[in-house]
């Protein structure tokens, strides 16, 4: 009876160690390097000077601004971490305060302020 029991035992340790050994090997399952992007870049947008004249035309335009931005800024739509979040959301914004200027539009800039205060 305590021979079975060791052998028992002996081949359980032998099955969790190859588990382990080959678990440490592959690495994990769920684990993406995920390039954020940090350097300034510059991107096709398009827009009708008319929309930067009204208020509800600008505000429309900074919503597809945001969209771009944060689009790139992530790398696509997809599950991120917490950490992952949160440099998307400085690359966002730190990319709308400095695009925002270059459109040289009062209007924009105000739908911009407006939103940021809000």
């Amino acid at each position: 009876m305590k021979t079975s029991s060791s052998a028992t035992y002996l081949i359980a340790s032998i099955a969790i160690a190859g588990s382990l050994i080959a678990g440490f090997a592959t690495g994990p399952a769920f684990a993406q390097q995920v390039a954020f992007k940090t350097d300034q870049f510059k991107f096709a947008f398009s827009y009708q000077l008319g929309e930067l004249a009204a208020a509800e035309t600008a505000e429309t335009l900074l919503l597809r601004l945001q969209r771009e931005v944060r689009a790139y800024c992530s790398g696509g739509p997809r599950k991120m971490t917490l950490d992952e979040r949160s440099l998307v959301d400085a690359c966002t914004n730190a990319t709308m305060r400095e695009s925002i200027g270059k459109f040289g539009s009062a209007t924009l800039a105000q739908a911009y302020a407006e939103r940021s205060d809000g």
